[in-house]
């Protein structure tokens, strides 16, 4: 049996390498002293329970015994502890080496979570390339969409406050941060499309624990295509609080701010000061500021339109934040605004509405280019 141990400076992908040489043995054999030194290193960690003082030795037996169940178990440990970092890079390396082509691999996806690592792009590619399962490599496709949506969220964030760099450079790495800075935007989009539009058309019916890929993907690739940046804005027809017939189409030609808010949400409230200088600082120009009411009541929005100065006119969700245009908008917490050009392209989206200077450069930009067609 192998002696368990801390052991300084030890490089882990070495050892994730070096473990190869275990399979000149039986499969039986590597089994059993794999199970043994995982239940033995499991006990051990059970009597103190320091996460960090046992991360390196579950890695080395992840190492020494990769391909094994037992293996697979100790780099759940880890990343179940260690979502994000190097430790969670070293589990992710180790399943790139030897785990990605296992059928059960699909288990240790939701501990990787919402990790923005490099690494986690690379594992979910080996999947897809070397695995035979169809759920595995259909949720792996699926994973993928949703890690370069969110590569291309922290892509547009940290491009949006280049005085912040040290603090990304401290969260997320400076390899990270660096190639966020210069990935083409328009690649990641059209990547991530590639992976639902996958999972959608040849995995339709995998399923994960939120459902089935056909409406889980199907709705991704949605947004992508609708309500992401660059994607063409989704046709809205409806009614204003008045009653009075309005569809978002009705206002192309012009930049639209389309303002997802309620009397009920304190943030939305908030944001009225801004509205109602942006509607007075952009008069006569080639803009709309369109709002998309949520209270439960239609007089009492009336009211609020009233006593709040509102000379804009809001789209009724149905007297709901779960109505129809919220839910095919996506839209789960309030406000969220939406910058739409006058070709009704979305060109941004702020949830919460705190990038307020971004969002009046954007438009005065917009605004310009509409005025000059």
């Amino acid at each position: 049996m192998p002696v368990l141990r801390i052991i300084p400076g030890l490089t882990f992908l070495a050892v994730c390498l070096y473990s190869h040489q275990v399979y000149g043995q039986t499969e039986t054999s590597v089994d059993l002293r794999a199970a043994e030194a995982y239940s033995m290193l499991l006990k051990q960690y059970e009597a103190n329970r320091q996460d960090r003082q046992f991360v390196r030795p579950f890695l080395e037996v992840a190492g020494e015994y990769a391909g094994t169940k037992s293996a697979l178990d100790s780099l759940a440990w880890v990343l179940k502890r260690f979502e994000s970092g190097l430790h969670a890079d070293r589990a992710i390396t180790c399943l790139i080496e030897s785990h990605a082509m296992q059928p059960e691999i699909e288990r240790l996806y939701l501990h990787i979570g919402n990790n923005p690592s490099l690494k986690v792009g690379d594992f979910y590619r080996k999947v897809i390339s070397t695995n035979e399962t169809a759920s595995a490599v259909g949720r792996a496709h699926f994973r993928l969409g949703n890690y370069l949506v969110r590569q291309s969220e922290i892509a547009r964030e940290v491009r949006a406050n280049p005085d912040s760099l040290d603090k990304f450079n401290i969260f997320y790495g400076r390899d990270l941060t660096d190639h966020l800075q210069k990935v083409d935007l328009a690649s990641l989009r059209e990547d991530a499309l590639t992976q639902y539009s996958i999972a959608v058309d040849k995995y339709p019916k995998v399923r994960t624990y939120k459902g089935e890929l056909f409406e889980l993907a199907g709705r991704e690739k949605f947004k992508i295509e609708h309500l992401s940046v660059g994607g063409i804005a989704p046709e809205i027809i409806g009614e204003d609080i008045s009653g009075k017939e309005m569809k978002l189409s009705d206002f192309r030609g012009k930049v639209v701010l389309l303002d997802f808010w309620g009397d009920w949400c304190v943030a939305c409230r908030m944001l009225l000061p801004f509205n109602r200088a942006l509607v007075n600082r952009m008069e006569g120009r080639p803009f709309e500021l369109l709002g998309v009411n949520s209270d439960n009541d239609r007089s009492y929005a009336s009211k609020v339109e009233r006593t709040q100065k509102i000379s804009w006119r809001s789209f009724w969700n149905g007297g709901s934040r779960f109505g129809n245009i919220s839910t095919q908008w996506a839209v789960e917490k309030w406000p969220v605004l939406y910058v739409i050009d006058a070709e009704g392209v979305v060109r941004m989206r702020s949830a919460g509405g705190h990038n307020k200077e971004e969002i009046i450069k954007l438009i005065e930009k917009l605004v310009t280019e509409a005025e000059g067609k």
